[in-house]
């Protein structure tokens, strides 16, 4: 991949455990979907109670966490493990993703305005989620706009 021009913010739809859940979602991808990695770049999950960041594919290798607009190769693919379809991330969460972002925006010069879910990657590709015709990723509470906005202090 060229340096990257996005980033895609994801949820696992899942619930966020006690245990490494990042390497039950790695299994799944290589095992079930027969990928040669997980999909991501990095994931965000809770362990033991302490936010960590999870280490995926290498960003110079082509994500598979979105197709739409040809985004595999042009971003950095974000899961944060939860189900935000249920709920929204809790404070700390959005701001550990929030710093996270400001880190990738400043390495490879994203605007904030590039940072965005990955139902609007379907958008751009013609898909509306609020009709049923794509996924709600990273979830329908998950608050995208707040987090934009909180990004508009570090561009």
């Amino acid at each position: 991949m060229n340096r990257p021009e996005y980033i895609v913010i994801h949820h696992s739809f899942t619930e966020d455990g006690m245990l490494l859940d990042w390497t039950a979602i790695r299994n799944y991808h290589v095992k079930v979907n027969g990928w040669t990695d997980i999909g991501y770049h990095y994931g965000v999950e809770r362990v033991k109670k302490e936010l960590t960041l999870q280490i995926g594919r290498p960003v110079f290798m082509e994500g598979a966490h979105c197709k739409e607009a040809r985004m595999n190769s042009r971003s950095i693919g974000m899961c944060v493990v939860g189900n935000f379809d249920a709920a929204p991330p809790p404070l700390d969460t959005l701001t550990y993703v929030r710093d996270l972002c400001w880190a990738f925006m400043a390495n490879y010069d994203i605007p904030a305005q590039n940072i965005i879910g990955h139902r609007e990657a379907g958008l751009a590709a013609g898909f509306d989620w609020k009709k049923g015709q794509y996924k709600t990723c990273p979830g329908i509470v998950f608050p995208m706009r707040t987090l934009q906005e909180m990004l508009k202090g570090g561009d």
